[in-house]
């Protein structure tokens, strides 16, 4: 392309030039009427030697190949030679609009219109109320299995799960997934001493090989190793065991063997019949790790701890996710009829940037929104009832993430889709004037 710059730089001189003997010859062409004019007034002859003969040159790179105008371009212009060179002040002026148009365009499909604000707030503040109205706190690991709890959504999981996994299922899953050092469940059991407490009621909350994702990792290496990966004193550790490993598994079988354990956990009752102590909620084991950090004078550790011992396991996290995922069907609904209603769009563009892999950013603050505004009205029943376990640790962490992926698109991601969006624009430009460069090379050659 630089070449090709150079060589309409070249022929920009040489219009310029023929502009120049254009004027020139316009203007003897003026002095001949006159002298003309003058011979007829006169009743004379207009005598030859009063015409002066000029000649008017063209550059004779006119009359060459493109190709050959080129390499005359580079003999004679030695300097690079860029747009701003051959572009004049209106033409560096139209491409100002232009990107600007581009920046009113990009703006203007991600920012949010009226419709996405009421879509937003009040599914979320909607989800938020039934929050408030159907979950109640979770029953204590001494209440029993069968005991009808409170809360319509509390009593829709309880049937689920309870279908689910029966007790029996539990004896079952856990007599044939046994995963030895990995499943410690006293101080006693570990070969090194720790500060902290653990014990039968504190055990799946502090060993991370119990939590319900880091299990997938960290849990089947402390399968295959007989380690037992724990929280303590606000670091992780590493810790062997007495038990050691329960055989010789690859990674594979070590993670069906978790995965088995963790299903008999999940709804295991405890040996007087109670529902006993579940698996924690997905990364909770992980607030051991902020202890000696304060909020509201408490230790964040320390509260996580007592909501576990507390009843707030993985079985409740699945009430708790009932408004959440309420919140995900009705908000796609109306925002994909949204969209088709008054933006007319079609049902397949809209549906594919609202699949979870594939969110797009506007659509992103949109949830993004919504869980704010289900986080503020829990935040409100937390703060009347003054009882930590109204928490709704499913929505915030859903507003967590939507946050973090929201505010890394606002301050990073935005800024080079901007870019990359104006430079496919601009690119565009450049392949339509390489076309128009080829296409006069092409009638510059049939001269």
């Amino acid at each position: 392309m630089k070449d090709e710059i150079k060589a309409i730089k070249l022929l920009q001189q040489g219009v310029d030039e023929i502009s120049n003997s254009h004027l020139e010859i316009d203007q003897d062409l003026k002095d001949i009427e006159a002298l003309l004019l003058k011979a007829e007034k006169d009743g004379a002859y207009l005598e030859n030697d009063k015409i002066s003969e000029n000649s008017y040159g063209y550059k004779e790179e006119f009359n060459k190949s493109f190709s050959d105008i080129v390499n005359i371009a580079n003999n004679e212009i030695q300097e690079d030679v860029s747009f701003r060179d051959i572009l004049s002040d209106e033409d560096l002026l139209q491409i100002d609009n232009k990107v600007n148009t581009y920046i009113e365009i990009f703006n203007k499909k991600h920012e949010l219109d009226s419709w996405d604000y009421a879509i937003s707030g009040g599914v979320g503040v909607f989800c938020g109320i039934l929050d408030v109205l159907f979950v109640k706190k979770p029953p204590g690991y001494s209440v029993k299995y069968s005991q009808k709890v409170d809360g319509i959504f509390n009593q829709w999981s309880q049937s689920a799960i309870n279908n689910l996994i029966p007790p029996e299922l539990s004896k079952i899953l856990e007599k044939n997934f046994k995963i030895g050092g990995a499943d410690s469940r006293i101080a006693q059991d570990l070969s090194s001493s720790i500060s902290g407490k653990f014990n039968p009621f504190n055990h799946r909350l502090k060993s991370l090989n119990h939590d319900p994702i880091l299990a997938f990792f960290i849990g089947a290496l402390d399968v295959m190793n007989g380690t037992c990966t724990i929280v303590d004193n606000g670091s992780i550790k590493i810790l062997n065991t007495v038990r050691g490993a329960s055989g010789d598994y690859s990674f594979f079988e070590a993670l069906g063997m978790m995965f088995g354990h963790l299903a008999s956990d999940f709804n295991a009752t405890s040996s007087q019949g109670n529902r006993g102590m579940g698996i924690p909620a997905p990364l909770m084991g992980l607030f051991g790790m902020l202890k000696g950090i304060n909020v509201g004078g408490k230790d964040i550790a320390v509260i996580s701890e007592y909501m576990y011992i507390n009843g707030y396991d993985a079985r409740h996290f699945a009430t708790l996710s009932i408004p959440v995922l309420i919140n995900e069907i009705l908000i796609r609904v109306l925002y994909i009829v949204k969209e088709i209603k008054y933006n007319n769009r079609n049902f397949s563009s809209v549906f594919k940037e609202i699949i979870p892999l594939n969110i797009s950013p506007r659509f992103r603050m949109v949830l993004n929104l919504s869980y704010g505004g289900m986080v503020a009205v829990n935040a409100g029943k937390v703060s009347i009832t003054k009882d930590i376990l109204n928490a709704n640790y499913a929505m915030w962490m859903a507003f967590t993430w939507h946050t973090l992926h929201s505010m890394r698109w606002l301050l990073w991601t935005k800024n080079t889709e901007l870019q990359k969006y104006i430079d496919k624009e601009l690119a565009k430009e450049l392949d339509d004037l390489q076309y128009k460069i080829s296409d006069l090379s092409k009638k510059v050659d049939l001269l």
